[in-house]
């Protein structure tokens, strides 16, 4: 994942998956995870008391079952 911010501090907040990265105004912060559970995850900006949630920074990732070897 490749999170960049153009503006104020932002961050990548993926509770299930304990992560959370945060970046400063202009930079950009470059990290890989494994999702190895199959689900729905909720991630979120958790920045500026929770103001970016309330303005929709939000979002799912989906991780399908593994496929069969």
């Amino acid at each position: 994942i490749t999170l960049v911010s153009e503006d104020i501090p932002h961050s990548f907040t993926l509770p299930d998956y304990r992560i959370q990265k945060r970046v400063e105004p202009g930079r950009e912060v470059v990290f890989e995870f494994r999702a190895e559970q199959a689900g729905r995850f909720e991630f979120y900006c958790s920045m500026t008391a929770d103001r970016c949630r309330e303005q929709g920074m939000t979002g799912t990732l989906i991780v399908g079952p593994r496929p069969p070897q």
